[in-house]
């Protein structure tokens, strides 16, 4: 899209801004930023036409050979003889050839177009990932399990579907709401322009829009146009409290549940609405003011963990899995029963009166409760299938699915029933609409009894919200090691009847075994990470495809994260029966070298360390630490989380009176690393998700576009004597880092020691520096001076964007007492600006300050030390410095195992340690240059001497055609005489090329060799050359 185009002309069509003070004017104005917006884009996007016939990589030649096929067939329908029969089938099988050949070949070209963006490339990954679910172009025929009627025809179909996506709920028990009394509720200012912004950029710009066809990206193309007008419909909709109709109405997709066996049924499939995008902005910004209410004033339970920041479905397993250890460890072992619990259509059975009391309740601003009410209250949506479009429909229960409120707005839904589970008895855990509830006992007895109690209040929760529980769902286990002393196939007696426990269970994707041994799980990791590595053979092989670092790029970004999620659970470095095995290890190692094999086009033969290295893929066990010890420091610094956060102390506690029989997984990593890494966990940074509140209006921030505008602005700012400018900065050097502080008018200046590189960051020096220059200003105007415009100058952008928008990252502390210091000065009446200036360009201010922070850490010019200045009064080692170590000591253990492997002495020769650098061959090379380049480095080769070595059939010695020596990678690049010419036109006089590691390990050297290799046609992985041999050595994937 031409942005500038478009803007240009929906400057043209867009209405004046408007303050609409009834909801018809609402609605007519929002019509009109919507008719100006299509019209514009109507004006600068064109409609692509699709030809119905057309088809990708069909051709003259593969026309030619279907009408040559058709003519011998009528021939031979007429004459229906021998001869014309042979001529007829030997067509057809010609045609077949050809049509395949020229398939192949076009889908191999979109590959390679399509490696070509980033948003092409992963969604051929996703395409590669899927394709043996691919939902066929026409939905199967549907059938009521009610009442057995079959839907055929499109309109048939959605018709049944919408039965069964909004059925009539049953009648909710609102009684208690007549009389309720509510608490004091939050007051929320006015939706400012800024948060307006953020929305509109956070959206995903290629998310399917609904009715009125906007996407994200349009509205972020325009954003600085549209600002002002959505700030103004957004506050006058929340102060009418009217939600206009066209925010109200969208396109519903049938969409299949991954995983089903039959998709004749209608509940195989899940409703998703495609709202309006300017809808949608609207509803961004409320479910962030929700979420802030949520955080900052605690209105949910503790363990009420999805859709909340800083939350994840780790932290909600590690809650289970710790509760389970703790019963273990009490007394003579306790047994832990877990109730997994399944709410039928949950989303869409919401009762709306409910969900409106519910949020007065738990002190949502009226005004916002109001507009909700209005949200959710007649609504319209077509449903489309195959391409149909139904009419519309009235919903009249339920919350949209594709609505960034609608998490949001079901957690504060359902808090009731985690809050009435949470008792002397039971404690329950939620995640979005998965509940859980676990009690501990000394017997499966007991805890059957504590749980069929909890079951009966979640039964009352269930009349008074309007939800049906499937019960024929819900997945109960006891967690016990204890199988003789404990009755493990106690079931749950209930209203609905008996619940029969099972030994596995999965929640939240994990699948957890009554031992917690997690041997299933395991298996569903290799079943799930098989298929990725499957599907990127359909991305390219050795000969053709995605380039070997887009190849990467997926597997690390698909693959990777199926093998590690919840890898902190499942695998336990601790103790020396670790819980994940060396057959563990070895299936998980199995599945990285076939992946590593595609990525580079290498034989089977290669080594897996050898492939690790080529790829520059961490190996699994060292990925496996450096993801338990990421996670560990990411629910150890998240502030909000006592039961983790405080669980290293506890189990210290605990060892001193009477060791732990069992270990929890958590307890084993921080123990492991505390012993043998010496690193600490209680003194690390929490981080709050919220610093300010989504509305707070921060410092003016300036980033100039280039150096020279920077050095212009700043020189015109420092001509005014009205203005105070003060400059910042924060450095590394040595290892150790400072910031600090320069006011040149005052002659002052100021520094702060933030410790080693283990401690801080150049990013949170810099924030230190700008806290150090509003505390100089605050200490000024304390001794009776005034200013009137403040300017503090900084050469980090990414510091300076973190001050205008706080959100809960690591270094939030320092910015938090930014904040105060920002709000303090500017009640006085003194405006702050924050002004980006380029390093190193002569400017004294920042060159002085530079200084300043570097001498901050003790150094000093020349040789000499000095002392260091002092640290701030608050200064915790960050979440990003762990994050750091994390990797680096990752690297040095893979670097030590290589070093010490006995396999890949080829790979060795070339490269001794493990560097990313190694990619840095591979740039601008196709994948069959890659796979070359990777085959001669390995020395797992077509040549003569591999394949012998191999005892591949019709190789029976390793020499080379010459007579010479063995046909190897050396020989043939640096002295077969047969290619003595081709060897001088190609390499020529270049330096380094009588040396192999030196033409193999340098970048202009190597493509040389490619190219040399290449004319030579001496490798049998040549697609000249027999495929025979090829398979016979396993081939290459």
């Amino acid at each position: 899209m031409n942005t500038e185009k478009f803007c240009e002309s929906l400057k043209h069509h867009l209405p004046p801004r408007k303050r609409p003070r009834t909801p018809a004017a609402l609605d007519n104005y929002i019509r009109e930023l919507v008719a100006a917006i299509n019209q514009a884009a109507d004006e600068v996007l064109p409609l692509r036409k699709h030809s119905p016939k057309a088809r990708e990589g069909w051709d003259d030649t593969c026309t030619e050979a279907l009408a040559e096929t058709k003519r011998l067939r009528r021939i031979y329908t007429r004459r229906p003889t021998t001869a014309t029969w042979e001529l007829y089938r030997e067509a057809r099988n010609r045609k077949t050839r050809v049509i395949r050949k020229a398939l192949r070949q076009a889908h191999r070209d979109r590959i390679e177009v399509a490696a070509g963006s980033a948003e092409s490339l992963w969604r051929i990954a996703k395409w590669a990932r899927n394709r043996e679910s691919q939902p066929p172009s026409v939905t199967p025929t549907i059938k009521c399990t009610r009442t057995g009627r079959q839907a055929v025809r499109s309109e048939e179909k959605a018709d049944l579907l919408r039965e069964t996506f909004f059925p009539e709920p049953p009648e909710a028990d609102l009684r208690d709401i007549e009389s309720a009394e509510y608490p004091d509720q939050v007051p929320m200012p006015k939706v400012t322009e800024k948060e307006v912004l953020d929305a509109i950029q956070a959206a995903a710009p290629l998310k399917a829009p609904g009715p009125d066809y906007i996407p994200n990206k349009a509205l972020q193309a325009a954003s600085s146009m549209l600002v002002g007008h959505l700030t103004t419909t957004i506050n006058q909709s929340l102060k009418l409290g009217y939600c206009p109709a066209h925010f109200r109405t969208s396109t519903t997709v049938a969409l299949r549940k991954p995983g089903k066996d039959d998709y004749t049924t209608p509940k195989a499939y899940r409703p998703i609405a495609l709202l309006n995008t300017i809808g949608k902005v609207m509803d961004a910004v409320i479910a962030r003011r929700l979420s802030y209410l949520i955080e900052t004033y605690q209105i949910l339970p503790r363990l009420h963990l999805g859709g909340r920041k800083l939350r994840s479905t780790e932290h909600a397993l590690h809650t289970v899995v710790e509760r389970v250890y703790e019963a273990w460890n009490t007394g003579q072992g306790q047994v832990l029963s877990l109730l997994l619990l399944d709410v039928s259509g949950a989303f869409d059975n919401v009762s709306h009166k409910r969900l409106l009391h519910n949020l007065r309740k738990r002190k949502v601003d009226e005004r916002i409760v109001r507009w909700i009410a209005s949200f959710l209250s007649d609504r319209h949506t077509r449903i489309t299938i195959d391409g149909y479009i139904s009419d519309e429909y009235a919903i009249e229960t339920g919350v949209p699915q594709g609505s960034n409120l609608s998490p949001v707005l079901y957690i504060l839904y359902n808090a009731d029933l985690i809050e009435c589970c949470n008792s002397d008895d039971t404690e329950a855990t939620g995640y979005i609409d998965d509940g859980a509830i676990f009690a501990c006992g000394s017997s499966t007895q007991e805890t059957c009894a504590k749980l069929e109690r909890a079951l009966e209040k979640a039964s009352r929760w269930a009349d008074t919200h309007a939800s049906k529980f499937a019960p024929e769902k819900f997945q109960l286990t006891h967690f016990t090691r204890a199988r003789t002393r404990m009755d493990v196939k106690r079931p749950l007696d209930t209203a609905w009847g008996k619940i029969k426990p099972r030994a596995t269970c999965k929640y939240l994707g994990v699948t957890l075994d009554s031992k917690l041994k997690w041997k299933e799980h395991v298996q569903e990791i290799r079943r799930k990470t098989t298929n990725t590595v499957n599907a990127l053979g359909c991305l390219g092989s050795s000969t053709w495809g995605v380039s070997l670092a887009d190849m990467r790029k997926i597997y690390r970004g698909v693959a990777v994260p199926q093998m590690m999620y919840a890898c902190s659970l499942w695998s336990n470095p601790g103790g020396s029966k670790g819980i994940y095995t060396d057959k563990t290890l070895n299936m998980l190692k199995a599945v990285q070298a076939r992946a590593a094999r595609s990525i580079c086009g290498a034989f089977k033969a290669t080594s897996r360390p050898a492939l690790d290295v080529e790829t520059h893929l961490l190996p699994i066990e060292h990925q496996i630490w450096k993801h338990n010890a990421e996670a560990v420091g990411r629910m150890l610094t998240c502030d909000g989380l006592p039961e983790l956060s405080g669980l290293a102390e506890e189990r210290r506690q605990m060892g001193r009176q009477r060791k732990a029989t069992h270990i929890s997984p958590l307890s084993s990593i921080i123990h492991r690393i505390r012993t043998d890494d010496a690193v600490q966990f209680s003194s690390r940074e929490k981080i709050t998700p919220f610093v300010t509140p989504p509305w707070w209006q921060g410092a003016a921030i300036h980033i100039a576009s280039s150096d020279d505008e920077a050095i212009t602005q700043h020189d015109r700012i420092i001509a005014d004597e009205n203005n105070t400018c003060i400059y910042t900065d924060g450095s590394r050097i040595e290892g150790h880092t400072g910031a600090a502080a320069v006011w040149p008018n005052r002659q002052q200046t100021e520094s702060t020691y933030m410790g080693p590189a283990t401690t801080s960051t150049v990013y949170v020096a810099e924030l230190q520096g700008i806290c150090i220059a509003l505390a100089m200003v605050q200490a000024d105007i304390r001794r009776g001076n005034s200013h009137r415009h403040l300017h503090i100058f900084a050469d980090n952008q990414a510091a300076i964007r973190s001050v205008v928008r706080p959100e809960g990252h690591s270094g939030a502390y320092i910015v938090q007492q930014i904040v105060q210091k920002i709000d303090q000065i500017r009640a006085g009446g003194v405006t702050i600006d924050i002004r980006w200036i380029c390093a190193h360009e002569g400017i004294d201010g920042n060159e002085r300050a530079d200084l300043a922070a570097k001498e901050a850490t003790g150094w000093r010019s020349g040789d000499d030390r000095g002392p260091r200045a002092e640290p701030p009064a608050h200064l915790y080692p960050l979440r990003t410095t762990l994050k750091t170590w994390c990797k680096k000591t990752a690297n040095q253990r893979w670097q030590a195992s290589w070093t010490a492997e006995r396999k890949g002495k080829a790979v060795r020769r070339h490269t001794p340690i493990p560097t990313k650098k190694i990619l840095q061959l591979h740039a601008g090379l196709s994948k069959a240059e890659s796979a070359l380049l990777v085959q001669m480095r390995t020395e797992k080769i077509g040549l003569k001497d591999f394949l012998f070595n191999r005892r591949v059939p019709g190789f029976h010695n390793p020499r080379c055609h010459c007579g010479g020596r063995r046909q190897t990678v050396a020989h043939v690049l640096l002295s077969c005489r047969h290619y003595k010419d081709l060897r001088r036109q190609e390499l020529g006089h270049l330096p380094g090329r009588n040396n192999l590691r030196a033409i193999l390990s340098t970048r202009k050297l190597a493509t040389k060799a490619i190219r040399f290799m290449e004319q030579t046609r001496v490798s049998v992985g040549d697609e000249t050359n027999n495929a025979q041999t090829t398979s016979s050595i396993g081939g290459r994937q």
